[in-house]
């Protein structure tokens, strides 16, 4: 049975890491949900780093802001078996960053089914197709 525990070894924090994913990092979208993803130079921690925005901008009200934010790191906590089981294998560290870029609130639903498939996409991106196998 896969172990669904995050813990803070998992979480993007560090300023400069940031901003180095947003300076050089590549995006995908499937809408809502926009990725953010590179390469980390890290040796310790987690294989991948994550981190999850949801722009003042898009959701005013800040319980919506914090219910995105909450379906979107489910989302991630459930279905990143797709990929980080082989990340670890292959030994490369990859931060990511989800941006939420609807402005009315989406279903959990959507969001997993967008999630999946971002995660399928980084697998086969960061991995390889032949190496990539459903857990």
């Amino acid at each position: 049975m896969p172990d669904f525990k995050m813990g803070k070894t998992e979480k993007l924090c560090s300023r400069t890491a940031i901003e180095r994913l947003f300076a050089s990092g590549e995006s995908s979208v499937a809408y809502p949900l926009r990725v953010v993803t590179g390469e980390s130079s890290r040796q310790a921690g987690a294989p991948a780093q994550f981190m999850i925005t949801v722009p003042k901008k898009k959701i005013r009200k800040a319980v919506g802001r914090v219910l995105m934010r909450r379906r979107i790191r489910e989302a991630y906590r459930l279905n990143r078996q797709l990929f980080v089981p082989q990340l670890e294998k292959s030994g490369k560290k990859i931060d990511i960053a989800f941006i939420y870029l609807a402005s009315d609130l989406a279903d959990y639903r959507v969001i997993e089914r967008k999630m999946q498939h971002l995660l399928e996409s980084l697998g086969t991106k960061y991995i390889g197709e032949n190496e990539l196998q459903p857990v």
